[in-house]
């Protein structure tokens, strides 16, 4: 019987609720094979919308203390970060890409990068042990705009639950300056058919797509090419 896992998501904002909005799809799956998978808004804001939208991905719900429009990379921010990593302990670490249009997606970045390096480090002293992070992915931006990625996910399955989700933002069209949020169905509709895209890139119906943190830390070396441990779609 294959591991269960402790997913850990770590985005920004609540409203619209990052890690859903980015890569749903995924977490829904991760879900409802019977992994633990935590959503994170660094921001401590409209948490009941945001629970009920991690809810309907079979998602745990955490938050920070952050604030909108002034997340920043540093050592407060990164210890944390470094904390919440030791108390989850994590198998697998998602954030926002560091090349990501928000500016307090690419600082949360950053800082997720040095907390994930930090957490195993027993100089870095917090209430829990030094842990470290297996795996750190960045998720998909918005629309896929300036966003790189190599691990394709198949979310044929999930993406009517994500974007169920994403529906379940029922606030946001009381936002002001942000033409996108106007309407919830626009954003469902866009992130179909990034997810769509995405797919026909693969051959398959729908994905999501991440990229492998190399900077994360030393990279490991196999005793031969590693066999991949997941099925294959489009062999």
């Amino acid at each position: 019987m294959a591991k269960k896992l402790t997913v850990l998501a770590i985005g920004a904002h609540a409203d619209p609720f990052d890690m859903p909005y980015q890569c749903g799809g995924t977490l829904a799956k991760l879900a409802k094979t019977g992994n633990k998978v935590i959503c994170v808004s660094s921001c401590d804001e409209n948490r009941e919308e945001a629970t009920k939208v991690a809810k309907v991905l079979g998602c745990e719900t955490r938050f920070l203390d952050l604030k909108e429009g002034n997340i920043e990379n540093d050592m407060p921010t990164v210890h944390k970060i470094v904390e919440l990593i030791r108390d989850v302990k994590p198998d697998i670490v998602i954030t926002h890409q560091p090349t990501d249009y928000n500016p307090d997606h690419r600082k949360l970045s950053q800082a997720v990068l040095g907390a994930c390096l930090l957490s195993r480090v027993g100089e870095v002293k917090t209430k829990h042990k030094p842990y470290m992070v297996p795996c750190l992915y960045y998720s998909e931006t918005s629309s896929g705009v300036n966003s790189h990625g190599d691990v394709y996910v198949d979310i044929e399955d999930t993406l009517a639950m994500k974007l169920k989700a994403i529906r379940e933002h029922k606030s946001l069209s009381m936002k002001q300056g942000v033409e996108h949020l106007g309407s919830m169905e626009h954003l469902a509709e866009r992130e179909e058919a990034t997810a769509k895209f995405r797919g026909m890139q693969v051959e398959i119906e729908a994905a999501e797509v991440f990229e492998r943190a190399v900077n994360y830390r030393v990279m490991r070396a196999f005793s031969a090419l590693p066999f991949p441990d997941v099925p294959v779609h489009n062999e």
